[in-house]
């Protein structure tokens, strides 16, 4: 760190020597006591060298609560709550005792407990009220101003608003219309989907825009003392987040008074015949944040348990103040919700108790028990406090971000943000970018994601299901996202660049257990991956005017920082003005050699020449008997038969749980080496300080051993079947690895893949072919000083046919080849992942060659093709071989 930018910004959290965490520290101030600190560390100790940072997509639960959780039922029995057995009059019991505690902290006497308890001759409808005050004095308020409506999820409540609001005060309306819907830019997708549903049901629907939405809000509202020249008829909903799940972004909660008390948006629809009505979308903010709903007061809330204490899933809550209950009108019910029901008659009475009208069918009450251990939980730490914890260490990750360079003084990072990250009450602690190269490109997400899981650093890539504030801060238009899903790009998948353009990002999300190792961590991770040269630390100078901007926009201009002081570098340019858009590209730009051709996105190439003998040969062939483990050299020819080369991945290792293990999860894979003994029909397995042990290479149907059950599992999505190869080799995999649990699977002879090709237990394709002179080529880019022993390139991808004589990568041009007499058909390039990184000598993890890879291509992390028999049957190919090709 430069003396000068030390003096003049001592709160930017970076630290040019490696981020130590001591180092960090000057910019993160301890929130927590000491006593906390251990405390989380015991509570979270499963973590060991994982780095999670995945809060917003989920928290996790600690351990006390899952073993409090465990010991209630595994020492009690439940009922169906809807009976009154023995078995249900237990739920009575544990929630007397919360009522119990609820009562203490209420003024509550054992009296009036006592009467209530003779009220409620259905127990389950006290178990239920108790939880619902559990949850209600959370969130500072009561019985009397809110009802809690327990449903399956946040996405679940928006929902049945969405399809009981009553946008008309009469059953009919009288020529009086519908009133409207409006939603922001920024919410989420199931607020997206809620507005097909009050369309259909005659609602007009409006997107309130990012920047509008602030103009409306904070801007001037004179006209809004305009007195009353009618009467509202009309029911009208305004739905927004607490918190964005995209940026961070706190949205004001006081829009929930100035839309139902001074009817802001009249003049958004134009109509001033609606009653305004609010919906909060709180399940990213309640996280890490206290609402109050003594002060402010939404309509309704929507919110998933999950998402606050990690645990149990499945289950979340609509809240509704109790004066808004008549505009949701219900039509369906189930059981439980009604009075009376006539089979042969259209009579029903529903139920008057609002969650209970709600509530179809049994509740997942065994999920609504274990509530009380998850709110147990958080009382052990103010929200106040673990709000002000999480903005630390966003604000400490985001300006690390914020000041890191090239060594060409380009920036590493491309951070969206609607904060300047200088306020807890208006950003959460979430932190979203993608990282650029030195010429300006943007490093696809998938590339991060790969190094990021090679590290065990866990985030979530993509939109995050806001497809609002991504498309706003990508700076994408309707057309081109359209574009991009005609090209093949949909939600969720790993297309993480179109044509150079961002289709997503990459988020950083902290909860109350993360900790400042964390963000260390992840700067690290960047630094080493991704920063080329010495590191330039600088502010750059759009800085200044986004701060000013944003704290305009936030009703706030008085606040300092040390930034302020900083004298901004000359050599950027205006966030806003495309500046990424428009670096020059050359310098430190990409050259790579014309002569290599990868697959379009989208495209195929056309290639209509007539079939060309080349002077490349086959060198190696390689099989893999077991998934993921080491390869097995063939040492001169082998037989093809119709799944593959023979052998080759008909072993795999399942878990405990039946999941397919592979080096993605257990790098230690690469260290067991099959041998195949033909001759005595046995499969050889050898672990570094173990003794070998030896497997059937046929199992025999009427085999007596206990090997031989059938298991099944998934690989790459294609369902699989095999036979399990007994306990024996079980217990030599499970101590060798040091996990509990393994077996060794072996596909069955007549078995095939289920909705899948007909492969073995290979991923993609039944053969990969690597190019020899590809490989040189590539380690030629790679940098002398790397810690990729370059010897080890070829065994890293993992090939089974490798050729020599070519020029480098004319394999990507190939339609179809013959090798021998054998015909190949040429499936596709493959795209590579984080195991490329993985030296398959010895199990070390290295950037490269995953890194020259990713910035040769342009995020394009291909390498080999994937090749398909064109007919069946046994055939022989052999080392030396002839290649032809088209």
């Amino acid at each position: 760190m430069s003396k000068q930018r030390r003096a003049c910004c001592p709160t930017i959290c970076t630290d040019p020597r490696g981020m130590a965490e001591e180092n960090c520290e000057k910019c993160y101030a301890q929130v927590y006591d000491r006593e906390t600190v251990e405390y989380l560390k015991t509570e979270f100790d499963r973590l060991k060298d994982n780095c999670y940072l995945d809060h917003a997509g989920a928290t996790l639960y600690s351990k006390t609560q899952i073993k409090n959780v465990a010991d209630d039922l595994s020492s009690n029995l439940y009922g169906n709550p809807h009976s009154l057995g023995s078995a249900s009059k237990l739920t009575l019991d544990i929630i007397d005792q919360i009522r119990f505690r609820y009562a203490l902290n209420t003024g509550d006497s054992t009296s009036n407990r006592t009467k209530k308890r003779d009220f409620f001759p259905d127990y389950f409808r006290r178990f239920r009220l108790i939880t619902h005050l559990k949850i209600l004095d959370h969130f500072h308020t009561s019985c009397d101003e809110y009802s809690v409506i327990f449903t399956s999820s946040a996405t679940a409540s928006l929902k049945l608003v969405s399809e009981s609001f009553a946008f008309s005060k009469y059953d009919e309306i009288q020529g009086g219309g519908c009133g409207k819907f409006v939603y922001l830019q920024d919410n989420h997708t199931s607020v997206l989907g809620m507005r097909e549903v009050v369309a259909e049901r005659g609602a007009e629907v409006f997107c309130l825009g990012h920047e509008e939405a602030f103009k409306i809000f904070h801007g001037e509202r004179s006209r809004r003392t305009e007195p009353e020249v009618e009467t509202r008829k009309l029911n009208s909903l305004f739905v927004y987040p607490a918190q964005c799940n995209f940026s961070g972004l706190k949205y004001p909660l006081e829009w929930v008074k100035i839309t139902t008390e001074e009817n802001a948006l009249d003049y958004l629809v134009d109509d001033r015949r609606s009653e305004w009505f609010t919906m909060l979308d709180a399940a990213s903010y309640v996280a890490t944040n206290d609402l109050d709903l003594a002060k402010f007061k939404p309509d309704f809330v929507c919110l998933s348990f999950y998402k606050i204490f990690g645990y149990p899933t499945g289950i979340g809550a609509l809240l509704v103040r109790n004066s808004s209950a008549g505009v949701l009108r219900k039509v369906y019910y189930g059981g439980g919700t009604v009075e009376i029901s006539l089979s042969s008659d259209m009579f029903h009475s529903k139920r008057p108790v609002l969650h209970e009208r709600f509530e179809d069918g049994t509740l997942p009450f065994l999920s609504i028990a274990s509530l009380r251990h998850g709110f147990e939980v958080l009382e052990k730490i103010p929200m106040q406090k673990i709000s002000q914890h999480v903005f630390g260490l966003a604000k400490c990750l985001h300006d690390s971000l914020l000041v890191m360079h090239h060594s060409n003084g380009s920036p590493i990072a491309k951070l969206y943000s609607d904060t300047a990250y200088e306020d807890a009450r208006t950003q959460g602690g979430v932190v979203t970018f993608n990282l650029l190269r030195p010429n300006g490109e943007t490093v696809g997400f998938v590339e991060f994601l790969n190094m990021s899981n090679l590290h065990k650093i866990h985030v979530r890539t993509g939109c995050f299901c806001n497809p609002g504030a991504c498309q706003r801060h990508l700076k994408l238009s309707n057309e081109e996202l359209k574009e991009h899903f005609s090209a093949g790009h949909v939600c969720g998948d790993e297309r993480d660049l179109v044509k150079g353009k961002p289709t997503g990002g990459i988020r950083v999300s902290f909860g109350y257990m993360s900790t400042m190792s964390e963000v260390t961590s992840l700067i690290e991770l960047v630094k080493k991956c991704f920063v080329h040269g010495p590191e330039v630390e600088k502010v750059p100078d759009w800085w200044g005017a986004h701060r000013m901007k944003v704290r305009i926009r936030h009703g706030d201009v008085s606040s300092t920082s040390d930034l302020a002081t900083i004298r901004p570098s000359s050599d950027q340019h205006d966030l806003d003005e495309g500046y990424f858009e428009n670096v020059v590209r050359n310098g430190d730009g990409i050259s790579t050699d014309a002569r290599i051709v990868l697959e379009e996105d989208g495209e195929e190439e056309e290639d209509g020449r007539d079939e060309k003998v080349a002077k490349c040969k086959l060198r190696r062939l390689y099989i893999y008997p077991v998934k993921s483990c080491a390869a097995y050299e063939i040492p001169e020819s082998w037989v093809i038969g119709n799944r593959g080369l023979n052998y080759d991945r008909e072993w795999m290792i399942t878990t405990a749980s039946g999941v397919c293990l592979t080096q993605k999860q257990e790098v230690k894979l690469c260290l067991i080496r099959p041998v195949i003994r033909r001759a005595d029909n046995v499969l050889e397995l050898n672990y570094p300080g173990m003794p070998s042990i030896k497997v059937p290479l046929k199992i025999a149907v009427n085999d007596p051993r206990p090997a031989g059950a059938v298991c099944r599992s998934k690989i790459c999505g294609h369902r699989v079947e095999g036979t399990d190869c007994g306990s024996d080799v079980s217990e030599w995999l499970s101590l060798s690895l040091g996990r509990p649990g393994l077996r060794l699977v072996k596909q069955n002879s007549e078995a095939k893949v289920k909705n899948g090709p007909d492969i073995s237990f290979s991923s993609q394709a039944q053969y990969l072919l690597i190019n020899q002179a590809s490989i040189r080529w590539l380690a030629e880019k790679i940098t002398p000083d790397s810690e990729c022993d370059k010897d080890t390139i070829l065994d890293r991808f993992r090939g089974n046919i490798v050729v020599d004589g070519c020029e480098p990568f004319d394999e990507m041009k190939w339609t179809s080849i013959k090798i021998g007499k054998t015909m190949f058909r040429v499936d596709g390039q493959c795209t590579r992942c984080q195991m490329i990184c993985v030296d398959q000598n010895t199990g070390k993890k290295t950037v490269e060659p995953l890194r020259t890879l990713a910035e040769e291509f342009h995020g394009k992390m291909r390498f080999g093709i994937y090749l398909s028999r064109e007919c069946g049957g046994n055939e022989v190919i052999r080392i030396g071989d002839q290649i032809a090709y088209q």
